[in-house]
């Protein structure tokens, strides 16, 4: 699982929190790899997302997050997908 994170920079202090977050999140899951994306050198990939917010959070290519959100959210999220991508019949079994 790839989780991105929307970057302004080390100055940006959303940007920050947002990372910050998602590290804590991928240490519980040894799947996840992280990735800080620019919104400087991706601008075009993020223009055509739709995304004009530093901090949004990308999980698989999929925007899933706009702004910060809580860990709580974050890990809830994380770990729904990570059960979805292990059995692929979950959703139908509910």
């Amino acid at each position: 699982m790839l989780i991105e994170v929307v970057s302004a920079g080390p100055g940006c202090s959303i940007c920050q929190k947002a990372l910050k977050l998602v590290k804590q999140v991928a240490v519980e899951f040894p799947q996840i790899e992280t990735q800080e994306l620019s919104v400087i050198d991706h601008f075009e990939r993020l223009l055509e997302l739709n995304i004009f917010s530093a901090g949004a959070i990308l999980i698989n290519g999929k925007t899933e997050f706009v702004s910060v959100p809580s860990l709580p959210k974050l890990y809830e999220r994380v770990h729904e997908l990570l059960n979805h991508e292990s059995d692929p019949l979950n959703e139908r079994r509910k």
